[in-house]
C-alpha cells in the first residue's frame, strides 16, 4: 500500500494510543528518572516533557507533586493529554501544554529538567534535526539543568523490528504493524493499521511512522556540540550503553 494512503503519525491514532501502549511500565521510567534527578542534586520540582504525547508520564509527575509542562506537535495527542488533569491545575499553571516543535521551541522561563521519552528523538530523521533539538533543549534549561531521554539503537531497528509484520489485539482494537528497515539510511518505516470496533461499526485508521537510529558516538558528539556533559546508559540502568542494547538512556547536564 502506498505511503500517501496513510495519515501522518499521532493523528488518527491519538484516542487509541494509551490502549496500544498499555504494556509499557511508565511508573518504572518515572522512578528511574526521579532517581537521576536526585542524584544530580536538582531540587526544583518542575519538568518539561517534549514530545509528551498523551501525557502518561506527565500525569505521573503531577501526582508526585511536580509542576509539569507538556510540549507536542500533535494537537490530537495534546487533546487526549489535557483530559488527564484537573481543571484547577491547568487554570493555576501547575500544568501547562504547548503545541510546538521539539526542534525549535522557546519557553518564557528556563526549566531545571527536560525529558523526551519513548523513541521520540528517533523520529528526527537527520543529524541536523537531532542537533537542533539538543540545542533548543539546552537553551531552555536552567543552569544547572538536566536533559534526560531515551532512544532506540541501530540494533533495535535493524534486528528487533527488522522487516516483519505482526498483529495485535487490544480489546476492541485489532492492529497490524508492518515494519521495513533500510540499512543505508538506518530508517525504519512502520505502517500501522487499526481496525476499531465501535459498537456495531468497524472503523479503520492508518498511520505512517518513521524512525532513524544513530550510532552512539554520533549521539555523544552532537550532545557535546550542543554544550552538554553527557553519559549514555543501558535503558533503566546505570550500566554503560552499548550498540547491542535495544534502548539507551541519555543523561545530559548543563552546568
Amino acid at each position: 500500500m502506498k505511503s500517501e494512503d496513510f495519515d501522518p503519525p499521532f493523528t488518527k491514532i491519538a484516542p487509541y494510543y494509551d490502549r496500544l501502549m498499555s504494556f509499557v511500565n511508565y511508573p518504572s521510567w518515572v522512578s528511574y528518572i526521579e532517581r537521576i534527578i536526585l542524584l544530580n542534586g536538582i531540587k526544583a520540582r518542575e519538568i518539561l516533557d517534549i514530545a509528551c504525547g498523551t501525557g502518561t508520564c506527565l500525569e505521573l509527575w503531577f501526582k508526585r507533586g511536580y509542576r509539569v509542562i507538556g510540549l507536542d506537535k500533535s494537537r490530537e495527542m495534546l487533546q487526549v493529554c489535557a483530559k488527564k488533569f484537573p481543571s484547577w491545575a491547568i487554570d493555576d499553571g501547575t500544568v501547562q501544554f504547548i503545541c510546538g516543535d521539539l526542534r525549535d521551541f522557546s519557553l518564557p522561563e528556563s526549566v531545571p529538567v527536560v525529558t523526551c521519552l519513548y523513541d521520540s528523538l528517533n523520529y528526527l530523521l537527520t543529524e541536523d534535526e537531532l542537533l537542533s533539538c539538543f540545542k533548543s533543549v539546552f537553551n531552555n534549561l536552567s543552569s544547572p539543568g538536566l536533559f534526560i531521554f531515551d532512544m532506540n539503537t541501530i540494533h533495535s531497528l535493524k534486528d528487533e523490528w527488522g522487516n516483519q509484520t505482526f498483529e495485535r489485539h487490544d480489546g476492541p482494537i485489532h492492529s497490524i504493524w508492518e515494519n521495513s528497515y533500510d540499512p543505508v539510511t538506518r530508517i525504519s518505516t512502520l505502517r500501522i493499521t487499526l481496525n476499531v470496533r465501535d459498537g456495531k461499526e468497524n472503523r479503520i485508521f492508518k498511520e505512517l511512522h518513521r524512525e532513524r537510529a544513530y550510532p552512539l558516538e554520533v549521539i555523544k558528539n552532537l550532545l557535546a556540540i550542543a554544550g552538554y556533559q553527557s553519559t549514555l546508559y543501558r535503558h533503566l540502568s546505570f550500566q554503560p550503553a552499548s550498540e547491542l542494547d535495544i534502548r539507551i538512556m541519555g543523561v545530559s547536564r548543563k552546568v
